[in-house]
């Protein structure tokens, strides 16, 4: 929805624009959009029910009849439990600044005509309204919405401040990473963050630039993380050439809440934590078995002590990975999912590709898999 208001003859011209840089800021509710743009640029959030909302209409209708100017914005309209919901978005600093003058009149003229010696009803809604959309024009300016930041350079020191240094050029570090990238100084990273403050950025997660690196984020039974297994490490196996792509595969867990305690979860339920647990053992203790494993593992439904035996693991080994998942477990599950969502942020489909740190669709773009299987490449995938 998009609405413009003018009043062409005026004496005192205020502009308030309000508007979204796009529908799809409202894609994905309550998370950060991300940018390549390096330039500070607050925008200020306003959810508002429908008598805030028509509060908030007749003040600008009335600022702009007593001082001119024009007023352009975008609105989302929402249900949410029932009620409708109407998200507004202001793109500047002043633009908020405008609208807290116009309320405020608003509100003083409501105020004059409420018979505060006997309040009915409608009164009471209005004083409640007033208070409330006033409370949330407040805590949007004091609160601005900042999209994440992309950038990708090295750790560089320079006169004791830390900065990354990239094409995107050079932003001081700030935040409570720092420390983390101090250790990383000279190599080279793609970093997400905010950026408030001109030539500054607050890192919140980074990783390294895997160097000729795939990582592959999945869900131990879903059968397209599966597929892309299969392909990938027959693709590898077959594959000729010195420069040979590193295959690293990780598992998606995610966290829910029970009786205010968190608690971890995988989309097929706990057989699949499970599995995902098993893989992550071979993969860390007994890397030369994890591949046979995966492939064998992809097309049998038999325990996965059987498998693991199949494919040549020894008693002994089948039993210590049994001891690890008995008394690991929490810890295994902890480490694998803080390394997914602090460094890449929560994964949710299955398959997912990284490579050399940076996502991708379509894992045929990268010239190192340009030739593999087409099914491996499909955008088909398990998610949460």
């Amino acid at each position: 929805m998009k609405t413009i208001i003018k009043k062409s003859s005026c004496h005192l011209m205020v502009a308030a624009t309000i508007f979204l840089n796009s529908m799809n800021a409202f894609a994905h509710a309550g998370e950060p959009r991300e940018s390549d743009l390096v330039t500070p640029q607050p925008r200020y959030e306003l959810k508002l029910n429908l008598n805030e909302f028509s509060i908030l209409n007749n003040a600008i209708v009335a600022g702009l009849n007593k001082y001119g100017g024009d007023a352009e914005f975008k609105l989302k309209m929402a249900k949410e439990e029932n009620e409708i919901f109407w998200t507004l978005m202001l793109a500047n600093t002043r633009a908020i600044e405008v609208l807290g003058y116009y309320l405020a009149e608003k509100s003083a003229d409501l105020i004059r005509i409420i018979n505060f010696d006997n309040l009915d009803a409608n009164g009471k809604i209005a004083l409640n309204t007033i208070k409330s959309l006033s409370a949330k024009v407040e805590y949007a300016q004091s609160n601005p919405v900042w999209d994440l930041v992309r950038i990708s350079g090295s750790i560089v020191e320079d006169s004791s401040k830390w900065f990354i240094a990239g094409e995107q050029g050079k932003l001081q570090i700030t935040g409570n990473k720092l420390a983390e990238l101090q250790a990383a100084k000279g190599k080279t990273i793609i970093a997400r963050g905010y950026v408030k403050v001109q030539d500054q950025i607050e890192v919140v997660r980074f990783a390294e630039k895997k160097a000729n690196t795939l990582e592959l984020f999945v869900m131990s039974q879903c059968p397209f993380g599966k597929n892309a297994e299969v392909s990938l490490i027959n693709y590898l196996q077959n594959r000729s050439g010195k420069n040979q792509p590193q295959l690293d595969i990780r598992y998606i867990f995610y966290t829910n809440e029970q009786n205010g305690k968190k608690t971890f979860a995988s989309l097929h339920g706990e057989e699949e934590i499970m599995e995902n647990l098993v893989q992550m053992v071979i993969r860390d203790k007994y890397p030369q078995f994890f591949h046979r494993y995966l492939l064998k593992r992809a097309d049998d439904h038999y325990p996965w002590e059987k498998t693991a035996k199949v494919i040549g693991m020894k008693d002994d080994e089948i039993k210590a990975i049994g001891q690890i998942l008995a008394t690991g477990r929490e810890a295994l599950i902890q480490k694998e999912y803080n390394y997914v969502v602090e460094t890449y942020g929560q994964v949710e489909a299955s398959p997912t590709y990284v490579w050399e740190g940076e996502r991708v669709t379509d894992i045929r773009q990268v010239d190192a898999f340009k030739d593999l299987a087409l099914a491996s490449a499909s955008p088909a995938s398990c998610s949460n």
